[in-house]
């Protein structure tokens, strides 16, 4: 079968664009992947992670997802607790989730947050960039007894091979920093590329939940390498020129990932046609948050009155945000969330893109 065989295999059940492997006339990279379709545009390239993945994917015929996480991360307890821990799922709260929403994750992983969308919606659509990651959420699903999950491979070049006002809910947590990585084009291009696509799948009064790490977070300016800039001090806080010029004295062609400050990003998701809802503080941080704190001054100064909160992830950021006024907490946490909804009867400026074969 080929893949735009394949795809209008899956648009006749109402899940994929037929013609989302014909973007401006490129064609797809592959097939199906295992049971996992395929809609890569670029190589992937050389990824030890990926291959350590790789090797759990070859466990799965012979025992459970979480003995086959153990026995090839037995070395690395962070990526044990990272597709595991239960805390990573509690922004779903702030969603309005029920058994009759359709949703989409994008940026699925190892399927932490999958299998409990699923569990919650009526189907969940989740895409991956990373093959084998793609393949493991499947099969992780699969054991798990979810069977209102599908599961691709794609998105690298930030399209979307979904129609139209499909989905209820477009989940994007920790991301859009990554977003056109593959692209040798404009980072920020791929991202607002990105914002439209997720506009465009969006049913009128869907919602979106973006999550992603922040450009001026207290750490970061504090000095901490960062890791969407090769480990560089100050990384994403300096100027762009500055921390371009940087990179290449290190030999590097270009940030791992790209981020961006509160005001920026929301700009961002309010160009692409949604309307910012809410923005969040993810105590005390984005990856295992206990709690989001409305970004609000109001909501801040009521948080802090509970002596259990945890102002940062490090010791001099938890040391330096109770100090922080609370009218630009907001500028500062390690990590923006936003819920933003499409308005009734919106395309956004991606306007309507769906297509046919043929």
């Amino acid at each position: 079968m080929s893949q735009l065989d394949l795809n209008g295999a899956y648009k006749a059940r109402g899940e994929f664009d037929a013609g989302a492997c014909a973007y401006g006339g490129a064609a797809c990279m592959g097939g199906e992947a295992g049971r996992v379709p395929v809609f890569l545009r670029y190589p992937a390239g050389e990824d030890k992670d990926a291959e350590r993945i790789g090797r759990v994917v070859a466990r799965l015929g012979r025992m459970g997802w979480r003995e086959a996480v153990d026995e090839e991360y037995a070395d690395n307890e962070s990526t044990r607790k990272y597709v595991t821990d239960a805390s990573r799922t509690a922004f779903m709260d702030l969603l309005p989730i029920s058994s009759e929403s359709r949703v989409l994750e994008i940026g699925a992983s190892l399927g932490q947050h999958t299998v409990t969308l699923a569990r919650r919606a009526k189907s969940v659509h989740a895409i991956e960039v990373v093959r084998q990651q793609a393949e493991f959420c499947q099969e992780r699903c699969r054991q798990e007894g979810l069977g209102n999950v599908s599961v691709a491979c794609g998105g690298d070049d930030c399209e979307l091979p979904y129609l139209d006002g499909t989905f209820d809910v477009v989940v994007l947590n920790l991301v859009l920093e990554w977003c056109g990585t593959r692209d040798a084009g404009s980072a920020v291009g791929a991202q607002k590329r990105m914002l439209r696509e997720m506009a465009r799948v969006l049913r009128p009064g869907g919602v979106l939940f973006l999550s992603t790490k922040n450009r001026f977070a207290l750490g970061r300016l504090l000095g901490r390498p960062d890791e969407h800039a090769h480990g560089m001090r100050f990384g994403n806080t300096l100027p762009r020129w500055l921390m371009h010029l940087g990179l290449r004295l290190r030999g590097k062609r270009r940030p791992g990932g790209l981020l961006h400050s509160y005001g920026a990003l929301r700009r961002m998701i309010e160009g692409s046609g949604l309307e910012v809802t809410g923005s969040f503080w993810a105590v005390p941080e984005m990856r295992y948050p206990d709690r989001f704190v409305p970004g609000d001054a109001a909501s801040i100064r009521r948080a802090r009155g509970d002596r259990g909160l945890v102002q940062g992830e490090f010791r001099s950021t938890r040391l330096i945000m109770p100090r922080v006024p609370a009218g630009l907490v907001k500028h500062v946490t390690p990590g923006l969330a936003f819920v933003a909804s499409k308005p009734a009867g919106g395309n956004g400026p991606g306007g309507n893109r769906t297509r046919t074969v043929g």
